[in-house]
């Protein structure tokens, strides 16, 4: 071999080096850290229930990483301060949204009331994926014994996207899972487009490589902000379009007046609908029919973020903290606007 195909030997040799070791790096630096898993990594903040109409809750006095942020609980499981007896007890049951998914504990809803309403006491009864099965259940087992002086519900259109509200388990490695889930052989999905769709060995790419996981949550989370602005589109132009189900609405009022059934008589409650990018048009009145029937006020938040709420970069349905922030704002005018504060 001549001197020429020798040096070009070792530089291509040095590259080919160089890349290994960069990328070798990158693989090394994510699965040291823990920012991205290519093995399942649920949340350490849930525990089985007592309860079967709950079925999973979080943990009591923890303060773990989870959802990107920290979650830090009290002695009864909610995502609050300890209850002060002395001061009046605002309960605000909900799901992911209440609960402040991906945001640290003083950027969630109640934590931004808790500042608005000094005098009071804000209960974050929110437990990410909870239906009005479980909010319902939590405030009969965990919060009435509180003596609340006033409830706030935080209401998601997905409650009633399905008409069973089936209640998701925690499986025995911690990962919720839905109602009647098996397991199953493992399975790879890796990106099939683009450049990173001609990689060979993808599949196992997707279960051994966290570089390559961290790349298609990227790919995966931009494509789905070119998703939702489409969505929010063809909301707009076609408003009229429903994907909820009057028998899912029905039985949303059936445990709604079970909750109601647990209030005392002319208990201060407000009703909360959560804007997403369908706007609901057929629905929301029929919902806010159905609140108002069980004694609510009813605040509607898409009169005031339509259907865009700004929601987390990573996440698309979630909401930022600036958003949480000015919600909070909202809702502590309507807490004094419809005379619900004690």
């Amino acid at each position: 071999m001549d001197s020429r195909a020798r040096n070009i030997l070792i530089r291509l040799s040095l590259l080919l080096g160089s890349t290994l070791l960069f990328f070798g790096g990158i693989e090394v630096a994510l699965r040291v850290t823990g920012i991205v898993s290519v093995k399942p990594n649920p949340p350490k903040i849930y525990q089985k229930s007592s309860a079967s109409e709950i079925s999973y809750e979080l943990k009591p006095n923890i303060s773990l990483r989870a959802y990107r942020s920290t979650v830090t609980t009290n002695s009864l499981g909610f995502r609050s301060q300890e209850v002060d007896t002395e001061m009046p007890l605002i309960a605000v049951l909900g799901d992911s949204i209440t609960f402040g998914y991906g945001v640290d504990d003083n950027e969630t809803i109640p934590a931004h009331l808790q500042r608005l309403l000094p005098h009071h006491t804000i209960l974050n009864a929110g437990v990410p994926g909870y239906n009005l099965v479980q909010q319902r259940t939590t405030y009969r087992e965990k919060i009435q014994k509180l003596h609340p002086s006033a409830l706030i519900l935080l209401f998601h259109f997905n409650d009633v996207e399905e008409t069973n509200m089936d209640i998701a388990e925690l499986d025995r490695d911690g990962i919720l899972r839905p109602q009647g889930w098996q397991p199953q052989a493992q399975t790879c999905s890796p990106i099939t487009t683009g450049l990173f769709g001609l990689f060979p060995g993808k599949c196992w790419l997707d279960r051994h490589s966290a570089f390559y996981v961290a790349i298609k949550k990227y790919l995966n989370a931009h494509q789905a902000q070119e998703d939702l602005k489409e969505q929010e589109h063809t909301y707009r132009t076609d408003p009229f379009a429903e994907n909820i189900r009057d028998e899912s609405l029905q039985r949303y009022a059936v445990e709604l007046h079970t909750l109601r059934q647990l209030l005392p008589r002319n208990f201060p409650r407000l009703f909360i609908i959560w804007p997403e990018r369908h706007l609901h048009f057929v629905a929301r009145p029929k919902l806010k029919e159905i609140a108002q029937k069980e004694g609510f006020r009813v605040l509607d938040l898409y009169e005031v973020f339509g259907n865009h709420p700004q929601t987390l970069s990573w996440d698309n349905v979630h909401p930022s903290p600036a958003t949480n922030a000015e919600a909070a704002q909202v809702i502590a005018a309507a807490l004094e606007h419809y005379e619900l504060l004690p």
